[in-house]
């Protein structure tokens, strides 16, 4: 197993919540990785004991309909040759019914996905799995649309028109890439609320840089999207000098809505001085 890609996506500069979406497979500085839609890596053997360890009511797929087997069908033939092209050591079995199939990726990977459905004038997501939240309950989210689901991002997909836009382009073209950050006092993967408070930014603390890679790949023909995620973690002691500089001072000039959906409203300076700098 290769060692985990890396992706430093901060900006010394005010946080802006926007989609910056990049075409897939741009050079990002490693090489192959940035060329695979899932990345397995020697982390893969804890980001799958942490999947077994998670609650599989997290796991959601809406009822059987002609749209969303349509969905279903042509989302996991994608998945499925496409780890059989990236990853052939992975046995999958195409035979069986649309949430074993989904499981079955989801146990194999480091990744986790949701996939989208457009009808009408609107959207739904019509299968979550999601192991490694930041902060939200995806159990919830079968049957919202995206405006919905990320109702809480500030500044994001706050208008219907801009919420429409998005689902678009995950749905008419790409795949695209993009990037959001955050900054983390524990290492797990897993940060769904309900798994206790963790540890927060205090006197003393440990920080961690918690970067998802988000993947859109588009099914016009199915008028639906799939939305993969992977979460890095790295230790702020294993970042540069000059990484280390730019996240503090984009921790400085973040905008208070930013930092109070962070959780670091009120600690800014107990990031910092976990920073070093």
């Amino acid at each position: 197993m290769t060692r985990p890609a890396r992706y430093f996506p901060v900006e010394a500069a005010p946080l802006r919540m926007r989609p910056r979406l990049q075409p897939f497979g741009t050079d990002f500085g490693n090489g192959d990785a940035d060329r695979r839609y899932f990345q397995l890596d020697d982390q893969r053997d804890e980001a799958l004991a942490a999947k077994r360890d998670g609650l599989r009511e997290r796991y959601r797929i809406a009822a059987s309909a002609p749209r969303e087997d349509a969905a279903h069908r042509a989302v996991l033939a994608w998945c499925e040759e496409t780890l059989a092209h990236e990853h052939p050591e992975l046995a999958l079995d195409p035979s069986r019914d649309f949430a074993a199939r989904y499981a079955a990726i989801s146990d194999g990977v480091q990744e986790d996905f949701v996939v989208l459905l457009r009808e009408g004038g609107g959207d739904r997501a019509i299968a979550v799995y999601v192991c490694f939240p930041s902060g939200w309950r995806p159990e919830r989210v079968l049957g919202w649309s995206f405006q919905r689901i990320h109702e809480p991002v500030p500044d994001f997909a706050d208008s219907a028109p801009v919420a429409r836009s998005l689902v678009a382009a995950m749905v008419e073209r790409g795949p695209y890439v993009r990037f959001v950050w955050t900054v983390v006092a524990h290492g797990e993967l897993d940060h769904h609320p309900d798994e206790g408070p963790g540890a927060r930014f205090e006197s003393g603390a440990r920080g961690w840089l918690r970067v998802e890679r988000q993947v859109t790949v588009p099914f016009p023909g199915a008028a639906a999207s799939l939305f993969l995620i992977r979460t890095y973690r790295v230790p702020f002691a294993n970042l540069t000098p000059s990484q280390r500089e730019t996240l503090a001072q984009a921790v400085r000039c973040m905008p208070e809505s930013s930092a109070r959906y962070k959780g670091i409203e009120g600690r800014r300076d107990h990031v910092i001085a976990a920073l070093g700098v």
